[in-house]
């Protein structure tokens, strides 16, 4: 032990004296080895912490230090008591000798066997014997360091010190200005906040001490080897400045003239911290602020020259007006959504009917901004702005791009996503809520591709939901429309495959007969703009054809695919429609056709035949012509077809064939002749006039063998009920008697 002693005194006195710092590491060896304890090397230390010159007494310190650094973990209890009041004894000698006895202090937060009361013994010495911006940059994070490990091992004690805990830290980090401290810094005073400690009446000067760097103005240096960017610091500062509602009647005056800087970073995280901040806050705690933070956003939209700062107003009047709707509202408190929106209203309303177009757009993206903040919101920004708008649609004369097609698109879809129409009354071959969802959809589908739609998933998703399941044929076709026109102007191939994917599975929702025409529209949205993707949707429809229930719709949905849009799908609304998609249609899926046919049982049939009706009666003349032989069998079969819209549909398709009929239609003549006949007595009168017509066509082929047939037949017709009818009979008559004379 002896032996054991004479080295550790002389390790003190060459480390001390000799200046020899590798006798730290031999000490600390010592140490963990067992040869010597802490205690026995305070003792050792004993000449040296009582020299006469402060720097000896230093190098003592600092030895104890460094070997704590080392050995913290294998203290006991006792040993640490010690220790402590060692330490905080030295806080009190030469300021030569603090920066050692902090980082043994340091040292000693780490310990797992901290006596109970240590911590707080050493924060009030701490606070009371440093100064600690006096201190040079590594004894400053030493400071900090030794706070963040006691707030995470001794909270409750520390909490104990109340306030005392937080002026203690206001003292020690005011002036603080290097960036890894400020890190630190903003660390402790982010944990000080969010773990509830008490603030007491230092609220304001935790908010001033933090705020001081808002916004954050830092650089880093090049190759700088610490990695601390400005991104780094202005998300710690932003959580230490937001975590709060106490500091709402500081940081939003700050926000407010920050606003007012011609800087455009400092606007930028203002906003950003403003988007954040009101997350947390009630109503009370805006109220008082409302009007210029308002002013403020207003003016950055109607005057800014940055897209980022543009954007970031609009989300943080979206964010303000979601924290003013969720305020639960007494009988005796102020409704803080309606004085807001007031404002909202009052400053840009009027500026969506002035001849001024600078401020319209402005105007347009202020109101829809605050319009999907909530549905209450929206009920209220719609119940005054879409009339006047409206009213504007209605006595333009313009093509559908205008002004107010615009902004009622603009407006009007945030209030589908945030189903304001929901409580209409509240709002508007005079107003009904369909009437207003149909114009918004027209109006929706007139954009130009350029223009973009806010929240477009969210409307695509509200689309697709009243689409399927909206029982309101104009509401939900309306809404299927306007799904369709989204679709195909939209150039991204994410967002067409994921809206495929919504139209293609027809059985989730809850009215299957809406999505029969959801379906067809989506496909031709696809089809006329030669998407791949429209052919999975198209055999979809094929399979629907077998359908008990939705075979005769399905079939229908085909007039859909092949007809022109006269209000969506087209290119005067911006559609993209190709040319010939028709025909490329009718070649690609024609065959399926006769196949599904053949197969089919006896009942379902009459779908097949409507179907191919419906896809030959939109084909141009020639290509008619081109393929009626191949398909002649099926037509004919069509018009003995019971179902009355696949006998006019037939009709219309061979009417203008039968003006320059193919050889193949002439050796068919018999059959066609005694199919179009039987229709001429159909209950219905359009089928009726159709074969008429078509008989009428027939005068002009050799057609001897069938005069008497025909002008018996004819006979009939002439005493028919509807003067249309007996027209179309007595010209068909005429032309037959002359024609066979």
């Amino acid at each position: 032990m002896a032996a054991d002693r004479t080295l550790l005194l002389s390790l003190v006195e060459e480390f001390v004296s000799g200046l020899q710092d590798s006798k730290a590491k031999d000490t600390s060896k010592g140490v963990k080895d067992g040869q010597f304890t802490v205690l026995q090397l305070v003792e050792a230390l004993g000449l040296s912490l009582t020299s006469s010159q402060p720097h000896t007494r230093a190098r003592g310190v600092q030895l104890l230090s460094e070997v704590l650094q080392e050995c913290y973990g294998d203290l006991t209890e006792r040993e640490v008591e010690v220790l402590i009041a060692f330490y905080e004894n030295r806080l009190k000698d030469h300021y030569v000798i603090t920066p050692p006895v902090l980082r043994g202090l340091k040292a000693l937060t780490k310990c797992t066997v901290l006596p109970p009361g240590s911590a707080v013994s050493m924060l009030r010495s701490l606070f009371q014997d440093v100064h600690v911006q006096s201190l040079m940059l590594a004894e400053r994070a030493c400071v900090y360091n030794m706070l963040i490990n006691l707030m995470e091992t001794r909270e409750a004690e520390l909490k104990g010190l109340g306030a005392d805990f937080v002026f203690g830290f206001v003292q020690s980090m005011d002036g603080e200005r290097d960036p890894r401290n400020l890190l630190l810094a903003f660390q402790i005073a982010k944990t000080i906040i969010s773990r509830g400690y008490d603030l007491g009446k230092f609220t304001e000067e935790l908010f001033e001490v933090t705020s001081c760097y808002f916004p954050i103005d830092f650089t880093p240096p090049p190759n700088d080897p610490h990695g601390i960017t400005k991104e780094d610091l202005i998300q710690m500062l932003r959580a230490v400045l937001t975590g709060t509602p106490k500091f709402a009647e500081f940081l939003l005056p700050l926000i407010i003239e920050k606003l007012d800087s011609d800087v455009q970073s400092a606007k930028l995280d203002s906003l950003q911290t403003l988007t954040v901040c009101v997350s947390q806050y009630e109503h009370k705690d805006l109220a008082e602020f409302l009007e210029g933070l308002w002013v403020s956003i207003r003016r950055e939209v109607f005057q800014t020259s940055s897209e980022r700062i543009e954007s970031a107003c609009l989300a943080a009047l979206t964010a303000l007006t979601s924290c003013l709707s969720r305020s639960v509202l007494s009988s005796e408190s102020e409704d803080c959504l309606s004085t807001f929106l007031d404002l909202v209203l009052k400053d840009c309303k009027h500026h969506l009917s002035e001849p001024d177009l600078k401020l319209v757009w402005p105007s347009a993206k202020l109101l829809q901004a605050s319009c999907s903040a909530s549905i209450r919101a929206s009920h209220v920004i719609t119940a005054s702005v879409m009339p006047n708008i409206v009213e504007q649609y209605n006595s333009r004369t313009q093509v559908k791009d205008d002004r107010s097609c615009k902004v009622i698109a603009f407006i009007g879809m945030t209030c589908i996503v945030q189903r304001s129409f929901v409580n209409y009354d509240a709002v508007l071959n005079t107003w009904r809520q369909s009437q207003m969802v149909c114009l918004l959809m027209g109006c929706v589908c007139s954009l130009p591709p350029s223009v973009r739609i806010p929240q477009l998933d969210e409307l695509l998703s509200e689309l697709e939901e009243m689409s399927c399941t909206c029982t309101h044929t104009l509401s939900y076709t309306s809404a299927a429309k306007c799904f369709a026109g989204l679709i195909n102007k939209s150039l991204q191939g994410a967002l067409v495959l994921q809206v495929f994917n919504l139209s293609m599975d027809v059985t989730r929702k809850a009215s299957r007969y809406s999505i029969v025409f959801f379906n067809p529209q989506v496909a031709k949205a696809l089809l006329v703009r030669y998407h791949p993707l429209s052919t999975t949707l198209t055999d979809k429809l094929f399979s629907l054809l077998d359908n008990t229930d939705l075979g005769s719709m399905a079939a229908d949905g085909f007039s859909l695919l092949m007809s022109d849009s006269a209000d969506v799908l087209n290119r005067a609304c911006h559609a993209d429609v190709r040319i010939m998609y028709r025909q490329r249609f009718f070649s690609e899926n024609s065959a399926k056709l006769v196949q599904g046919f053949n197969a089919a049982p006896q009942e379902k049939k009459p779908n097949y035949l409507k179907a191919l009706s419906n896809i030959v009666n939109k084909l141009p003349k020639q290509v008619q012509v081109t393929e009626l032989p191949a398909l002649l069998s099926l037509l004919l079969e069509a018009l003995s077809c019971p179902d009355g819209g696949v006998q006019l549909s037939t009709l219309s398709c061979l009417e203008p064939v039968l003006a320059d009929p193919p050889a193949a239609l002439i050796q068919q003549l018999e059959a066609l002749v005694s199919r179009l006949l039987a229709l001429t007595s159909s209950p219905a009168m359009d089928v009726r006039i159709a074969s008429l017509r078509c008989i009428h066509a027939l005068s002009r082929f050799p057609v001897l063998p069938f005069r008497a047939q025909v002008l018996r037949a004819l006979a009939r017709p002439l005493d028919d009920k509807k003067r249309l009818v007996r027209n179309e009979a007595v010209q068909a008559r005429g032309e037959w008697y002359d024609g066979s004379c």
